[in-house]
């Protein structure tokens, strides 16, 4: 079976997912080649399974798109297309309707967040739901990355919907160990990592974190794309940008929970990184992240307007506390969010597809 995986964008969580993907579709018996068309070079995979195809998103650029597309796939012929995002989703299903992608090549869809399940306008949403619905028949599969996604596709009209959640590889949990009798006791920390955009609601966080002036520090990772926020100063906030893999994990490791402030989700790939180091994470509770969060359990759900008590929640709650929630969102992450379980789901899902 020969897949070619087709990526017109690798920001947010993408990356992660085809690294994740691609780490072991390489090494799968099921599967004997596996490429990808991306925008650019990565250090994740070798020159010779890459096809770097750039755009922008204007329509002579992505027309352009579209030709060199269709020039790799039939040079390629692979079994399985997967496609990544709307605007690939979009671009080689509307081919494939056009009768410009062979009959036999099985295709694989994934939005990563449908683009209707956003703020917006409305008629901008309800054009996409259309425009979702009529490329589902020209999709074999489409991947939800959560319940949320399935429920919403299926209210829609969306069709061959399968629910594979996102996964990570997993780490060591961390030895969360009460503090030693008679030592002075660190200020609690928490962590945010994204970007510092409205989707990831970190306006909000950071208006309420001013206002509240809670005990606990707060650490921010992640810088802005757009940067169309004024957001509000605290000397008690600690900006670090992004970070690389090793030092990301050590912050995670180092923060006491985890804050998930987001507007919308489609799924929270935060959440489970918290989890799987054994962090309770308190998110909104929107998109995805209800998926992931347990309320009680792993961490607690709220909606923004409930920010505010949110952080005197996360104040006032012990560190037994935190400890139970971060333990138990490990044991949630073992179950439902590994990168085995999406992985081995995901070739299996292949397998049916070219089967049919």
């Amino acid at each position: 079976m020969k897949v070619l995986h087709v990526a017109e964008t690798l920001k947010g969580g993408l990356e992660t997912y085809l690294r994740t993907v691609s780490s072991f579709q390489t090494t799968s018996p099921d599967i004997g080649q596996v490429k990808f068309i991306l925008p650019g070079r990565v250090d994740w995979l070798h020159a010779d399974s890459t096809h770097v195809v750039p755009t922008a998103r204007n329509a002579s650029s992505l027309v352009k798109y579209a030709g060199q597309v269709k020039k790799i796939i039939e040079s390629e012929r692979p079994s399985v297309l997967h496609l990544h995002s709307s605007i690939a989703g979009g671009i080689v299903r509307s081919m494939a309707l056009l009768g410009q992608i062979p009959r036999g090549i099985k295709i694989v869809y994934c939005s990563h967040g449908w683009a209707f399940d956003q703020t917006g306008p409305e008629y901008k949403k309800l054009a996409y739901r259309w425009i979702e619905r009529l490329l589902s028949w020209r999709s074999d599969a489409i991947i939800c990355i959560s319940d949320h996604e399935i429920k919403i596709a299926e209210k829609f009209g969306i069709q061959r919907c399968r629910c594979i959640p996102n996964g990570i590889d997993r780490t060591e949990p961390t030895a969360s160990q009460p503090p030693v009798q008679g030592t002075v006791a660190e200020p609690r920390k928490v962590l945010f990592v994204g970007r510092l955009d409205r989707q990831k609601g970190i306006d909000a966080l950071l208006d309420a974190y001013v206002r509240v002036r809670p005990n606990f520090k707060l650490i921010v990772v992640g810088d802005a794309v757009r940067k169309d926020l004024q957001l509000a100063q605290s000397d008690r906030v600690e900006f670090k940008g992004w970070l690389e893999k090793d030092e990301l994990d050590a912050v995670y490791r180092s923060c006491d929970a985890t804050i998930v402030p987001s507007r919308w989700e489609g799924f929270g790939l935060v959440a489970v990184e918290a989890m799987a180091r054994s962090k309770p994470v308190f998110a909104s509770a929107v998109g995805g992240l209800v998926d992931i969060v347990e309320h009680g359990k792993s961490g607690r759900l709220f909606s923004l307007e409930q920010m505010d008590q949110t952080l005197r929640d996360i104040d006032n709650l012990s560190d037994a506390a935190l400890r139970q929630m971060g333990q138990a969102g490990r044991q949630i992450f073992e179950e439902k969010f590994t990168s085995q379980r999406m992985n081995t789901a995901i070739v299996n899902l292949y397998k049916e597809s070219v089967s049919r």
